[in-house]
């Protein structure tokens, strides 16, 4: 019978470990950039929603629940507007020439992540400056694919604090 009373204290005390962890340790989001047609490009992002949900609260931003898109669609693209942006050419963004983009209403809400979709028209050389979430989280990476055509991936890369932007030749 202790023996009973012991199994059950180690499950139950393992069980309270896993459910206290965190979600998930690792802080990702990933996004594909694509080519549509002449000069025209369609990112698709997906990040987590807590994450997120963290970030705009540590930016000052009431505390919200990103479930109810047609609230926080202006919320979000404040965020994306403070934290993202594309430059023309190569060299340094100070003197290089903004490029505008457009954030696609509405934004796609799961429980688990939400999905954004961002156009604008660019030729390339161009920079890709990507910070989301990287003040909230030390470790978060934002995972790029491009593609230029149908042929396949031309480019990859992987924006963090300390490589905060990208260019796509």
């Amino acid at each position: 019978m202790k023996r009973f009373f012991q199994r059950n204290l180690l499950f139950a005390l393992l069980l309270a470990g896993l459910m206290s962890a965190d979600r998930h340790p690792l802080h990702l989001s990933s996004a594909t950039l694509v080519h549509t047609s002449k000069n025209q490009w369609v990112l698709k992002k997906t990040l987590f929603t807590d994450d997120l949900e963290e970030a705009l609260t540590s930016m000052g931003y009431e505390p919200i629940r990103l479930s109810n898109v047609a609230d926080h669609q202006a919320t979000l693209e404040a965020y994306l507007n403070a934290c993202f942006s594309v430059y023309k050419g190569k060299g340094d963004p100070k003197s290089s020439k903004p490029i505008a983009w457009t954030l696609e209403a509405p934004y796609v809400y799961n429980p688990e992540s939400v999905h954004i979709v961002l156009r604008f028209t660019a030729k390339p050389p161009f920079q890709v400056f990507d910070g989301t979430l990287l003040t909230f989280y030390a470790d978060q990476k934002n995972v790029y694919s491009v593609r230029k055509s149908a042929e396949g991936w031309s480019q990859h890369a992987i924006i963090d604090s300390d490589n905060p932007s990208f260019v796509v030749q």
